[in-house]
């Protein structure tokens, strides 16, 4: 695959849209315990699930080289703290991975996922989102995990981008 010789901005950094890219980050969101088809929410009495942690991606000529993302959740009480690791970032079909000239990009394919560190759901349908290069959305199949993240993307920010 040819470099696209388009450029583009992170943290006064310029960069070009390339299929080798590396990034990297923080997780940092706050699930609700409720239905993502909820239309009215009581935000005083909503359950709410803090997730923090880190993320990290690898990309080469095209190809996923490594994804991972390892983040505490926990409600807001403290109670029933766990981890959560993603692992094994598979691209559905073989449709080649390329960061935009705008530093976005979009990988829809399957991940294993563990709580505290042991396997807990396999080959769950994931959506990874880049935006801008500046943050990044995690959507994990709702039927894939149990209702476990309650159907709500995982957010995060773009810590760091860097051109292979």
């Amino acid at each position: 695959m040819a470099c696209v010789s388009s450029h583009y901005l992170v943290s006064n950094n310029v960069f070009g849209a390339d299929d080798s890219f590396s990034a990297n980050g923080e997780i940092s969101s706050l699930v609700f315990g409720m239905s993502p088809s909820t239309n009215t929410v009581n935000m005083s009495s909503v359950e709410k699930f803090i997730l923090s942690g880190y993320w990290s991606l690898v990309t080469d000529k095209g190809k996923i080289a490594n994804f991972t993302s390892e983040f505490y959740t926990g409600p807001v009480n403290g109670a029933n703290n766990h981890t959560h690791q993603l692992a094994n970032l598979r691209v559905e079909g073989d449709r080649p991975v390329q960061l935009s000239s705008e530093g976005s990009i979009q990988i829809a394919g399957l991940t294993d996922i563990k709580t505290n560190g042991k396997n807990a759901w396999s080959d769950v349908p994931t959506t990874i989102s880049i935006s801008n290069g500046r943050t990044i959305s995690i959507d994990i199949a709702d039927n894939g995990t149990q209702r476990h993240f309650m159907g709500q993307p995982i957010y995060g920010l773009v810590k760091d981008l860097k051109i292979q």
